[in-house]
């Protein structure tokens, strides 16, 4: 028969079990945190929700009575606490120049490791370090982890104890590890998704205010987005144009080309081409269009997006234009041919013109040409028409002559 064990080997055997009981059901509570923590990264709208919501999951397996999440921006080397709970300072302030502060959260940073430290260690690493001490009251002890994504580290998530130096061991310290990559994970996604919210704001911005006419359609060519411009343009209000058929704005005699420029389109070309558009009025409008396919992944058509720019103005000055120089052109002709056919009078020199009217000659000739007139007496006329005055002229020059 198996001896009997002893009452201390007893004693032993069920402080084991006591442990290992306690040390499954930790784990299970750190498994609850852990599941609990990655349920609110995919259901929390927004960073101070997901922290809040860190903070209370873990709270059930390490103690988070002074607990923070610091963040880092590497182009200008400093972190912020968009979170923090502190039993004792009431303010956390920001960290400028982190690489040169002599800061635990610094610490982590710098190296990209754990660090669990007790108030002897801190107090020593103060001593022996050059850099500017933070404003903020040491701790008992100090446990931090980076946030890491695959780029860089983000920022630092800590807790901390002033009052008992054992309050964190190696387990608290790989379970906080294990926090801060989903943690790393959920606020690389937020901060994306932010700027995405952003961009797409400042584009609906763009779109809405821009001086030209922008529209989007789907595969079957009805509208799927129009901006304010493009219906005002076309004289309807914003929301009759959703889901009306492109081919409802064309003009009867650019449907042939529309059929064309949907083929082209479908098969991925970009275009550019004048087109009448019809308002809802029925007037003609000319424009300018800018069209580009839209395709998925596959390479498939799933509709086209258009810039619109409204030329009716231009087009009918330009018509203009022709039509003046036409007009121009003609009266040029015109002028030439009577240079050929020009009737004069061979006495009084006097012309007729195209309406049978007789005009001096240099009134005919200041209505038809830029040329003006001034009037003088050539040699011949003035000997022929004012002889005296010829006479008076030569006798006053034979006066000025020197004696020899």
């Amino acid at each position: 028969m198996a001896e009997k064990p002893s009452y201390r080997e007893l004693e032993e055997k069920v402080r084991e079990l006591e442990q290992s009981s306690q040390q499954r059901k930790r784990f299970e509570a750190i498994n609850t945190s852990l599941f609990a923590i990655a349920n609110a990264v995919n259901t929390t709208k927004n960073r101070d929700q997901l922290f809040k919501a860190i903070h209370l999951a873990l709270s059930p397996v390490i103690d988070t009575t002074n607990f923070y999440i610091a963040l880092y921006d590497k182009c200008k080397d400093s972190i912020h606490f968009p979170y923090f709970v502190d039993s004792v300072d009431e303010h956390y302030p920001p960290v400028i120049d982190v690489s040169k502060t002599a800061s635990l959260t610094a610490d982590v940073i710098r190296t990209g490791t754990p660090l669990l430290i007790d108030n002897t260690a801190i107090l020593r690493r103060r001593a022996a370090s050059h850099f500017p001490i933070p404003a903020c009251t040491p701790s008992a002890i100090w446990l931090g982890v980076p946030l890491k994504t695959q780029a860089d580290i983000i920022g630092v998530m800590a807790v901390q104890s002033y009052l008992d130096p054992l309050c964190y061991d190696q387990t608290d310290l790989e379970v906080m590890v294990a926090v801060a990559d989903q943690v790393a994970i959920a606020l690389d996604r937020k901060r994306k998704e932010k700027e995405l919210i952003e961009s797409e704001e400042r584009f609906r911005r763009i779109v809405a205010t821009a001086n030209e006419g922008i529209v989007s359609l789907g595969a079957d060519w009805r509208i799927v987005y129009a901006n304010e411009h493009f219906a005002k343009m076309l004289e309807y209000e914003l929301e009759e144009l959703s889901g009306k058929p492109f081919e409802d704005l064309i003009w009867k005699e650019d449907v042939d080309n529309f059929a064309t420029q949907k083929e082209e389109r479908s098969h991925g070309v970009h275009k550019n081409f004048e087109r009448t558009f019809k308002t809802k009025n029925g007037n003609p409008l000319k424009a300018l269009v800018s069209a580009t396919a839209i395709l998925n992944d596959d390479n498939q058509f799933i509709g086209s997006f258009g810039m619109i720019t409204d030329i009716t103005t231009l087009k009918n000055t330009e018509a203009k234009l022709q039509e003046t120089v036409t007009q121009l052109r003609q009266a040029l002709e015109q002028i030439k041919t009577l240079h050929g056919i020009i009737p004069i009078c061979a006495h009084c020199k006097n012309i007729r013109d195209d309406q049978g009217a007789w005009k001096q000659l240099e009134t005919y000739i200041r209505e038809h040409t830029e040329a003006q007139f001034s009037h003088g007496i050539c040699p011949t006329c003035l000997e022929k028409h004012y002889p005296d005055l010829v006479e008076e002229v030569a006798a006053s020059s034979k006066s000025k002559k020197p004696s020899s």
